[in-house]
């Protein structure tokens, strides 16, 4: 008869050569399911700032007199992964740009319609076909990126170009008038979301590169001065569309 103790030294040895003969991705999976996946962090800053004569949309623009000035702001994005496991980040995102000339309650300000894909994003219900199912960066591809734990990183997208109305008032719209004054300005990004299926089951394939992350995010506030004459130079369209009033979407300099 097997004493006990024999039974449990038997017991412990079976397990430590089970553990042993784990793949290093297994391990490393495991490792990796026991750390937080933390919110990201998006810090913004002003790299470039210009002026231009806007004309109203128009198919000959140029028989058009210019009408107001707009102003062009270039501006730096990049992501911090404040938790503890590395991230894995959709690139698809929708922008949102909040304005006010006062610490406060800001709203969103409407920006140029380029193109469908450029204003909505969709939630992915396939992966799509440049991506590895087995690997999320590798190849190289515009849908995912891996920031490490504590990192940070730029987006692909270097540079994000606002644009804001400074003097426009007409019949039915009546922008603030951004001359002389502070303009306080945030960004926010919705990133895309994943089928739950789909989600699921790249949560699982992709557990040793790290965890899945698609929300909200939301940068600091900067601040620019607009100065009280300021100097326009070459003209361009205007070509916002306006957003309709979303409650849940209004924010503040600091929430």
């Amino acid at each position: 008869m097997i004493s006990k103790i024999g039974f449990l030294k038997s017991a412990i040895a079976i397990c430590l050569c089970a553990g042993a003969s784990l793949p290093a991705a297994s391990l490393k999976a495991a490792e990796l399911r026991g750390t937080e996946l933390g919110e990201p962090e998006a810090l913004a800053r002003i790299t470039a700032a210009n002026y231009c004569f806007a004309h109203s949309r128009a198919l000959e623009v140029e028989r058009i007199p210019p009408s107001y000035l707009v102003l062009k702001l270039k501006m730096q994005i990049v992501y911090r992964n404040t938790g503890t496991r590395p991230m894995i980040l959709p690139l698809g995102r929708e922008l949102a740009v909040y304005t006010s000339l006062h610490p406060g309650a800001m709203k969103v300000a409407p920006q140029p319609s380029r193109s469908f894909e450029d204003t909505y994003v969709t939630e992915m219900k396939m992966l799509p076909a440049n991506v590895n199912p087995e690997n999320p960066v590798s190849p190289a591809n515009d849908v995912f990126r891996i920031i490490p734990a504590g990192k940070t990183t730029e987006f692909p997208l270097v540079e994000e170009e606002v644009e804001l109305p400074v003097n426009h008032k007409t019949l039915f719209r009546h922008d603030p008038d951004l001359r002389g004054h502070r303009v306080y300005i945030r960004l926010q990004f919705e990133h895309q979301e994943l089928d739950p299926a789909l989600e699921a089951k790249l949560s699982d394939r992709w557990a040793s590169f790290g965890g899945l992350w698609t929300g909200t995010v939301r940068t600091n506030t900067m601040m620019f001065d607009v100065p009280a004459s300021p100097a326009g130079a070459a003209p361009c369209v205007d070509t916002r569309v306006p957003e309709p009033f979303d409650g849940h979407l209004q924010t503040t300099n600091n929430k």
